[in-house]
């Protein structure tokens, strides 16, 4: 009868699918097993009984998704989103506001009483239709100002400033003197909500809301916030959270957000508790040129106006799409009412009489202008100017520059001290050359008529038939995803992909040439539904439904470019519409079918990049359960979770150059929902939204350290800690109410799986405490494992199919307490590994750093399965290094 010490050196093989079972010529097998349950293997080797999960906060909004927003300034912050709002959790709460009495004068401007109009340059602030409007002009500033009391006893504490804005930018700055931006540091505010968070320490603040540019600024409101969460809107519903169409990408401070049905967003961080959601607003494009059957005709040169079109065109949902307009001939309208000051210019070329243009001052001032000329400095734009001539009044006349075939540039300026009284009005008219100018649609008229606010002067009021449109808006559609890569932004609509101009995330200026130009390149996609999700590995990846494309420059470390773009299909599996994740080189993504996760790695070449079956060694690892949700961990060792619509969590332990890929389930007493991991010092944060107990709650996953035994020991479940106080015996788990929990306490575990303390009117009561105690109450949990099929000491040849028991085994234990350990050949038939070491009694709660005992005996049934089955049983600790088997075969 053979005979065998079977040795499984390193227990990391995660859990493999039936059908791999007998696989015994796979050298990675003999480290798997057929049941990984709440048990993560670690590329160290051992497995371990998975950390705990803490609770944070209740955050019972319907479907929710948590976002990943990497910070290294000592906080953890986590954005949560769902239906039409977001909340901001910052370490361990939602971030909230507290009561204060402070107030805006008419912070939601059903009058301009409070305000002061502190404009300049022609520029105005009222009032109109219960909004603020800053109206400036190309000389000017719109600003409107408050003196804000603060109560005594208000000082010193966190206020949140609410701003409702219609249409931005809005410029911003809050300050204990008057100009001064101490407490809010001057901010830019585009269309949407602010929560800005600051701490007066005076009894008097100083508000401004101003505008530089030549257009109206719409403010909704600004307020202070009344005490609660704070919750900002949004645009994104419950269904469109729950079908996993927002994308994001954090840049700096700004997460950046795409989902194809609506307006690309902000999410911006000014502070650990200050937020907003803004729309993403381009001034410069990306276009495409219109057919020319229709004349534009716009209204105004700056400023807000109208557009007019030659026959039906416009529709509602062309709202907030950009217009570039081509004209001939160049007009000039500059209104000066302080020094120093400059007025744009003209474009002057040709011979002879093409070099003519008329000027004219107006008006009734005091004071000195200059006409000024500059050459082309080589790059198309003015280089240093000089004077032409003063003017000390009024007059028109004609001007032809005496040098043929040089560009030259012309304009009006008041230098310092130029300036006395009243308004100098000037023009310069000229028939030659061309212009564009850009416009914004802000409000639908008729099919022949728009509102539009000028982003880039226009030389005419002339109607042009030559005009190109932007190609995103409600009409056109928005982008669906989002990256950055190679020092651009990257945006997806359909299969065309659009790409900034390098470090300028809000430029698609098609002007700029060469290497820095924007991008609008295809990447031919296959697929109705269009690209779903864009990845920067060492190549910019695109997935769509039915392949992944790579796209390549002509060379591998040549960055894309206009020029340069070659996309490939780097594989055909297809993707389901759930956003993809980077571990180093590699991408992570769930196949269209949505059970199935595959990886995109560089190929051997190292030169492309190809895509391989994750779940090769188990195909049912979800159980035919969909992929809600995906992250990725990346310390103490990479670990993928995955989501699944069952509520359960996979994980995948990840590490292929150490031939690491071992999958293991993850459950617990309720659902999971969603999860991010959020990098950070020591063990990345990875959180939870779970409902348990009737209610949806963030909690977070401990760290491995806190899972070890000792003092304080975080092995339970929506687990809450305490630090007692002296006499303490109530301890508040009202999340808990009900449930049956475990409780430590400063090493030991007053309460386990054998003894749980049922939690009633929300609290559980143990004896006083002495001060100082570590407690850690939480509901209890189970791992188990299964090895795979035995198959160990034929005599002759394999022993599949022979009879076989293992009669002995050995483990290797670090940070292990026996007390929550169980060992059979089935989990109907488990029982304590032993209760002795050496002779001796171990103690309850004994903690061992290292287990290295003599083998002890396991089962005499035989079968031609026999197995080997672990049960760990949390609060206590349980790390296996490896494992002996005494394997006897009849046969």
């Amino acid at each position: 009868m053979p005979r065998v010490s079977a040795p499984v050196y390193s227990l990391n093989g995660g859990e493999v699918g039936d059908e791999a079972l007998s696989r015994l010529d796979l050298e990675r097998l003999q480290f798997a097993g057929s049941l990984y349950q709440n048990l993560i293997p670690r590329v160290i080797g051992s497995m371990t009984l998975r950390p705990g999960l803490e609770y944070i906060a209740d955050i019972d909004f319907g479907n929710v998704q948590l976002l990943e927003y990497n910070y290294s300034g000592g906080s953890t912050l986590i954005p949560i989103l769902s239906s039409l709002e977001m909340r901001v959790v910052k370490d361990n709460a939602l971030v909230t506001r507290v009561a204060v009495s402070t107030t805006i004068t008419n912070g939601a401007f059903n009058s301009f009483a409070g305000w002061t109009d502190a404009s300049t340059g022609g520029a105005t602030a009222g009032v109109s239709s219960s909004e603020l409007i800053l109206a400036g002009t190309t000389q000017g500033r719109a600003s409107a100002k408050q003196t804000v009391s603060v109560s005594a006893g208000d000082v010193n504490k966190e206020h949140g400033l609410r701003v409702s804005l219609n249409r931005g930018p809005l410029k911003l700055r809050l300050g204990s003197t008057d100009g001064a931006d101490d407490l809010i540091s001057e901010a830019v505010l585009e269309d949407g909500e602010h929560s800005l968070a600051f701490t007066p320490t005076t009894t008097s603040i100083y508000l401004e809301l101003f505008n530089d540019e030549a257009r109206n600024v719409r403010v909704f409101s600004c307020l202070i916030e009344g005490a609660g969460v704070m919750v900002i809107p949004t645009p994104w519903t419950a269904t469109d959270i729950s079908d996993n169409i927002v994308r994001y990408k954090q840049n700096k401070d700004v997460l950046y957000a795409a989902s194809g049905v609506y307006q690309q967003r902000e999410i911006q961080r000014r502070g650990d508790t200050s937020w907003g959601v803004q729309r993403y607003k381009v001034n410069d494009g990306p276009f495409v040129t219109s057919d020319g059957t229709i004349s534009l005709d716009p209204s105004v040169y700056t400023g807000n106006g109208t557009m007019s079109a030659s026959r039906p065109y416009f529709e509602a949902g062309m709202i907030g799409r950009l217009f570039r307009l081509f004209q001939s001939g160049q007009t000039v309208n500059e209104n000066f009412t302080f020094a120093p000051a400059e007025g744009a210019h003209i474009r002057v070329s040709g011979v002879d009489a093409a070099r003519t243009f008329t000027w004219t001052v107006s008006g009734t001032w005091s004071g000195t202008v200059k006409l000024q000329v500059a050459t082309d400095d080589g790059s198309g734009n003015p280089g240093a100017w000089t004077d032409v001539f003063s003017r000390t009044s009024n007059g028109t006349a004609n001007y032809t520059d005496p040098d043929d075939n040089v560009v030259k540039f012309f304009r009006f300026a008041v230098a310092t001290g130029g300036y006395t009284s009243g308004i100098i009005e000037t023009s310069l008219v000229y028939a030659g050359g061309s212009q564009a100018g850009i416009l914004r649609v802000t409000d639908y008229n008729s099919a022949t008529s728009v509102n539009v606010e000028v982003l880039s002067r226009l030389f005419s009021l002339n109607a042009t038939f030559e005009w190109d449109h932007s190609v995103w808006s409600d009409y056109d559609g928005w982008p669906a995803a989002v990256d950055v890569f190679g020092g651009r932004i990257y945006w997806s609509l359909s299969d065309m992909i659009y790409g900034s101009v390098p470090d300028a995330f809000k430029s698609f200026d098609d002007e700029v040439e060469g290497n820095s130009a924007p991008i609008s390149r295809s990447i031919n996609a296959s697929s109705q539904r269009g690209i779903l999700w864009m990845l920067g590995l060492q190549r910019l990846i695109a997935g769509t439904d039915a392949s992944e494309v790579s796209i390549k420059a002509s060379s591998f470390d040549e960055p894309l470019t206009a020029d340069s773009w070659f996309p490939v299909d780097a594989s055909t599996r297809g993707c389901a519409n759930l956003r993809a994740v980077k571990a180093d080189k590699d991408g992570i993504f769930v196949q269209a079918s949505g059970t199935g996760a595959f990886r995109m790695a560089p190929d051997q070449s190292g030169f492309d990049y190809s895509s391989s079956d994750l779940m090769a060694m188990h195909e049912e690892i979800c159980d035919g359960s969909s992929i809600v949700d995906v992250a990725v961990q990346r310390k103490p060792d990479t670990v993928v979770w995955f989501i699944l619509a069952n509520g359960e969590a996979r994980a995948l332990t990840y590490e292929p150059a150490e031939n690491v890929i071992a999958w293991s389930r993850v459950v617990t007493d309720g659902l999971f929902k969603r999860v991010v991991a959020v990098r950070g010092a020591g063990q990345d944060s990875v959180y939870f939204a779970v409902v348990r107990n009737g209610a949806q709650r963030l909690e977070r996953l401990a760290k491995l350290t806190e899972c070890r035994g000792g003092a304080l020991n975080c092995l339970a479940d929506g687990f809450k800690r305490f630090t007692a106080t002296a006499g303490q015996t109530t301890f508040s788990v009202a999340h808990l109410n009900g449930k049956g929990v475990t409780v430590w306490v400063n090493g030991a575990a007053v309460h386990d799986q054998e003894d749980l303390y049922t939690v009633a009117s929300s609290q559980v009561v143990l004896p006083a405490m002495t001060g100082g105690e570590s407690v850690v109450i939480g509901l209890p949990y189970t791992g188990k494992w299964q090895s795979t099929k035995l198959a160990y000491g034929a005599a002759n040849g394999s022993a599949l199919f022979h009879k076989k028991r293992v009669s002995q085994l050995g483990l290797g234990l670090t940070k292990t307490m026996l007390d929550g350990l169980r060992v059979g050949n089935s989990f109907s038939n488990l029982r304590r590994l032993t209760t002795t070491k050496g002779d001796k009694p171990i103690p309850a709660g004994y903690l061992f750093d290292d287990f290295d005992a003599d083998m002890m005996s396991v089962s005499s049934d035989w079968d031609t399965d026999s197995r080997i089955c672990l049960e760990a049983r949390a609060p206590y600790p349980f790390t296996a290094s490896s494992l002996v088997m005494d394997v006897k075969t009849n046969g």
